[in-house]
């Protein structure tokens, strides 16, 4: 079922409770908020504001504990097994500051990697792999290469690539220029946004200047609420 209305991601009374000790700490606290389509959303907060907790409740790496998530009209709150694994491989890619990639694959088959998973031919999912990492600026002498061999910015291209390989709805970043310096973040941030152009919708939690100034909504959090969200007129048309 897809959204048509331009929102796709709606958030209904969100709230996420850890257990600390004989306390319950509220990382997301009943939050709620339309995001729209085909848009890059920034998630801005200090550390412990609950940032990444919310972008793993969209991601449904996650389970809330109260609320919900609808997500192109379907509800992941209420998904379990097949179906979040079905939902992590298809609608959402992944983004994060430490990259994830696995380190005795090269550049190549942790781009691929996802495509197997999801049933996509051999031949098919080779070449996919080829044009995604071209896209992001690593061309073959570098697609061959671990990632140890592979410099930050190098490595989060490929990280990005992965995100891209079974052609997601939503791009989610947790902090994906946190361990890069200024002028290579800068240059992930403009191929993040780029993205948009394809109709993704970009969503990154951060505490970066340069993500929430390029960003056509920011959503600022603390202590588990948002308390503002600001939409640009590039995200209203």
């Amino acid at each position: 079922m897809s959204n048509t209305n331009g929102v796709i991601v709606t958030v209904d009374r969100l709230s996420k409770h850890f257990k600390s000790g004989g306390t319950t700490v509220p990382a997301v606290d009943g939050v709620s908020f339309e995001l729209p389509r085909g848009k890059m959303i920034a998630i801005k907060g200090a550390s412990g504001s609950g940032k990444s907790t919310l972008l793993n409740l969209i991601g449904a790496l996650d389970k809330p504990t109260s609320g919900t998530i609808t997500v192109d009209g379907m509800d992941i709150s209420r998904i379990h097994g097949g179906g979040e694994v079905k939902y992590r491989l298809g609608k959402v890619g992944f983004v994060f500051q430490s990259y994830y990639l696995i380190p005795n694959m090269t550049a190549l088959e942790n781009v691929m990697l996802p495509m197997e998973l999801n049933g996509t031919k051999m031949k098919d999912r080779q070449a996919k792999a080829r044009d995604l990492l071209k896209r992001v600026g690593i061309g073959e002498s570098l697609q061959a290469r671990r990632p140890t061999r592979l410099s930050g910015g190098e490595q989060q291209r490929v990280a990005i690539a992965r995100a891209l390989a079974n052609d997601p709805s939503i791009i989610l970043g947790d902090e994906p220029t946190g361990n890069l310096d200024s002028k290579t973040g800068k240059r992930i941030v403009e191929l993040l946004y780029s993205l948009t152009k394809d109709g993704k919708t970009v969503i990154v939690a951060t505490h970066a200047t340069e993500i929430a100034t390029r960003a056509d909504m920011v959503l600022e959090m603390e202590d588990g609420k948002v308390t503002i969200a600001s939409v640009f007129e590039s995200a209203k048309r």
